[in-house]
């Protein structure tokens, strides 16, 4: 391996997941919120968020459910669809979430850029790609993790 690869804590991994797309639901305060309190109240762990806006206002949000949960969080997805008539929900399984972490991610630049360069140049696509300051997680289909991680071995250093 090169001495130029990124170090890099360690690389976590959470399997069994499907990521859950809500898409293009209301402009409003505290939708965001009504629909993470559908999960909470059901007992369902959220082990991934990302939430935003689209480019007319319309909000977004991504978060992964455990897989083996699927009686529990299904039935909301239709309640999601009655209660906010988003554009779309969906969900994608199976899926993994890798991420990397720290030491010192905020004081590293263009990680973000490196993550997606080793993996888009391999023609891997992501689900979704949350980054904070000391880590940075992708959810990815379960048939592409063992080729993610390869791709990743070859431009992030982390201890066996």
């Amino acid at each position: 391996m090169s001495d130029e690869r990124i170090r890099c804590g360690g690389l976590m991994e959470r399997r069994e997941v499907c990521l859950v797309e809500v898409l293009g639901f209301g402009r409003g305060p505290g939708q965001s919120r009504g629909i993470l309190a559908k999960f909470g109240r059901a007992g369902v762990s959220l082990t991934y968020l990302s939430a935003g806006h689209g480019a007319h206002g319309e909000k977004n949000m991504s978060f992964c459910v455990a897989a083996a949960d699927q009686e529990h969080w299904r039935p909301l997805l239709e309640e999601i669809r009655a209660d906010y008539a988003p554009d779309r929900v969906q969900a994608h399984e199976p899926a993994v979430i890798l991420t990397l972490y720290g030491p010192h991610f905020l004081e590293r630049h263009s990680l973000a850029a490196e993550v997606f360069a080793s993996v888009c140049g391999a023609g891997i696509g992501t689900h979704a790609v949350c980054s904070s300051v000391n880590s940075i997680s992708l959810v990815i289909a379960e048939k592409d993790r063992d080729r993610t991680v390869d791709c990743l071995k070859q431009k992030f250093d982390w201890p066996d």
